[in-house]
């Protein structure tokens, strides 16, 4: 018994020493006004719940509405990163939300209709540039996925390619 307990004690600090943490910041763009919408929450919510669920060490800050002014919100980025990497994580993604909501018969509501797609950089805090990025658009829209699950579908995809990414770029995360 003593010998399976020490195995797994040693399995994962292993794990833990080559672990690394991340920092997620998603961006809302093109949409009006700065209310944040309840779809990018349910984004943010199914990407750390993605990583958390497998043990991974995961932040994130407040969901930004870009302003549509590049210096502003690259302002609003930076101060993102800064806080990510005195938190002591090992890497940011940036997660803009795309939407296209002018005909949308309820812009704010939970639908994956609404959603244009999605971009996606990782950075790494440590050497201040970015490693990885990528671009998402969600599936076709059918009356089954225009809803709080398809949405929640879609950032499950952006998640596994994160993790991908991650994997690629020598991360145990």
């Amino acid at each position: 018994m003593k010998k399976a307990l020490f195995a797994i004690a040693f399995v994962f600090a292993i794990f833990s020493a080559s672990a690394k943490s991340f920092s997620l910041q998603v961006v809302q763009k093109n949409t009006p006004g700065d209310e944040v919408f309840d779809s990018s929450y349910v984004v943010e919510q199914a990407i750390l719940d993605y990583f958390y669920d497998r043990g991974m060490i995961v932040s994130n800050g407040a969901v930004l509405v870009s302003k549509n002014d590049v210096a502003a919100d690259k302002t609003e980025i930076r101060r993102s990163m800064i806080e990510a990497k005195i938190g002591s994580m090992d890497l940011f993604v940036k997660l803009e939300l795309n939407y296209s909501v002018l005909d949308s018969a309820n812009p704010t509501a939970v639908l994956l209709s609404n959603i244009k797609g999605a971009d996606m950089e990782i950075v790494s805090l440590s050497q201040n540039k970015v490693i990885a990025s990528g671009t998402f658009t969600p599936p076709a829209t059918t009356d089954l996925n225009n809803n709080r699950l398809g949405v929640e579908s879609f950032a499950k995809d952006i998640a596994n390619e994160m993790q991908a990414q991650f994997a690629k770029k020598g991360g145990s995360i």
